[in-house]
């Protein structure tokens, strides 16, 4: 995933100069002005990523989406699988993303009556 990160900001433009390692934390512009954060936390199993743009939310949850099924195909022969969730800015809880989608939660899917929030976290299974 993290490979994937890194080919796609240097396909925009942003190089490495704002890339960030660690051994389970990582900080990158995928888009020009918007990091993102992913952490892992190899006990629980999850990836936790978090954007500092609410503007670009619905953009990183597609395109990490993407990274993840592109990984499934690609590396894991469709093996992998996993839960996503989405932080609710009313009551910080993490909720699944087919529920956050059917109530069409700002800043994932544009509604106007929700707040916006910025954490996303995908969970295997």
């Amino acid at each position: 995933l993290l490979c994937l990160c890194v080919e796609l900001s240097s396909r925009n433009g942003n190089g490495s100069t704002n890339l960030k390692l660690y051994e389970n934390f990582a900080s990158i512009e995928l888009d020009q002005g918007s990091p993102v954060h992913l952490l892992e936390n190899k006990e629980a199993q999850t990836i936790s990523v978090y954007t500092e743009k609410t503007h670009s939310a619905q953009r990183m949850l597609t395109v990490i989406q993407s990274m993840l099924s592109k990984v499934n195909h690609d590396v894991m022969g469709a093996g992998l699988t996993w839960e996503t969730y989405v932080e609710n800015a009313t009551t910080k809880e993490l909720v699944r993303l087919s529920e956050a989608q059917r109530r069409k939660w700002s800043p994932w899917f544009h509604s106007e009556n929700q707040q916006e929030t910025e954490k996303i976290s995908s969970q295997s299974v």
